[in-house]
């Protein structure tokens, strides 16, 4: 499943991506590929909902051809985690402050907020998703993140791309030295 925009469950999906790979240093991926193990300068996952077609879940990494299936391994681990277990209360309420915060930014001058309203009239989004913005992100709960991640990450359809040293990336799981 994916999500086009006006989805009841954008913000939720928006909470799960930045507690799974979207919320920078803060965020499990970034935590436990580049922080952890040392395994990639950078190291996180994006969510875009669709306008007129399906949207975008990603994760991405670099890391050195010898330990590629390793930081792979542990992306899939951490999906794996916020599919079978709730979010941490610290975690939902990092990333719902984050988002709350950042909220301003999407109209920090005049010709930015003609191109969120142009883009939403082009598009057809609600009139009313901005003044409520705020208060769906603040109604999204541990059991809503967890739902959608269950929705929308099966690594069973989940295809993978990978550059460089195949003979190197398929000899497995190397740690870092």
């Amino acid at each position: 499943r994916s999500l086009r925009q006006g989805d009841p469950d954008i913000e939720a999906a928006t909470i799960m991506n930045y507690i799974l790979g979207g919320g920078g240093f803060s965020s499990r991926i970034t935590q436990r590929v580049r922080s952890d193990e040392g395994l990639a300068y950078s190291a996180g996952s994006f969510f875009v909902p669709g306008i007129y077609t399906d949207g975008l879940w990603s994760a991405w990494y670099e890391s050195k051809s010898k330990t590629v299936a390793l930081a792979a391994s542990l992306i899939f681990d951490e999906i794996t985690r916020i599919r079978e277990e709730l979010v941490s209360v610290e975690d939902m309420d990092l990333a719902k402050s984050a988002l709350i915060e950042r909220f301003p930014s999407t109209f920090q001058s005049k010709s930015r907020t003609i191109g969120v309203f142009v883009s939403d009239e082009l598009t057809g989004r609600d009139p009313s998703y901005w003044s409520q913005y705020k208060d769906k992100i603040g109604r999204v709960t541990l059991e809503d993140v967890q739902r959608v991640a269950n929705d929308l990450l099966d690594p069973e359809k989940m295809a993978m791309i990978v550059v460089g040293d195949w003979d190197v990336i398929s000899t497995g799981n190397e740690r870092a030295s």
